[in-house]
C-alpha cells in the first residue's frame, strides 16, 4: 500500500498545499493507463518524495530507452488524467501521485470483473487456478476472508 508523501519545509508551499489536499482527494476512476504510463506510476507509488522527470527517467532507464522530454509528455497524460500532481514552482517540476496504487489496482479489478462478468469468487477461482496458491497464500487469504467476515458481522 502506498505511504503518503513526506512533507517538509524544503517542500514548496503550493506543492506541500497539494500534497495537504490529497488525503481528501477521492476520485472515480475512469482512466486506463498504457503500461508507460503505469512503469512510471510504479516509481511514484514507491517514492516517499516528488520526483523530477530526469529523476524517473533515470530510475526506468534499466528497461526504458527514454529522454527526459518523452517521460514530461507521459507526466503530462498522467495530470490531465488526475494520477499526478505537479510542482511546476521551481526550476525542475516535481511529480507525486495523486492516485494510491491501491486505489488503482481496486478500480482496475473492479473494472475487469464489470467487463467480463464475472464475480469476485469466479475471478479469484480463475486466478487460482492459472496461477496456483502456496502455503502463504492461502493463510493470507484465509486471513483476508476472516476479516472481512468479522466486518460484515460488525454491520449486521
Amino acid at each position: 500500500m502506498h505511504s503518503a508523501k513526506k512533507v517538509g519545509a524544503a517542500t514548496p508551499k503550493p506543492f506541500r498545499t497539494a500534497l495537504a489536499k490529497r488525503k481528501e482527494h477521492t476520485m472515480e476512476i475512469n482512466e486506463r493507463l498504457s503500461d508507460a504510463e503505469i512503469d512510471i506510476m510504479k516509481v511514484l507509488w514507491k517514492s516517499d518524495d516528488a520526483l523530477s522527470a530526469r529523476e524517473i527517467v533515470k530510475t526506468l532507464s534499466e528497461n526504458r530507452a527514454w529522454k527526459t522530454q518523452t517521460a514530461h509528455v507521459l507526466l503530462g497524460r498522467l495530470e490531465q488524467k488526475g494520477f499526478i500532481f505537479a510542482d511546476r514552482s521551481g526550476y525542475s517540476h516535481k511529480f507525486s501521485a495523486a492516485v494510491s496504487e491501491e486505489e488503482y489496482l481496486v478500480s482496475e479489478s473492479v473494472q475487469l470483473c464489470d467487463k467480463v462478468g464475472k464475480s469476485v469468487p469466479s475471478m479469484v477461482a480463475t486466478l487460482i487456478a492459472s496461477h496456483g496458491l502456496s502455503a502463504n497464500d492461502i493463510t493470507e487469504l484465509s486471513e483476508i476472508l476472516e476479516n472481512q467476515r468479522r466486518e460484515l458481522g460488525k454491520r449486521g
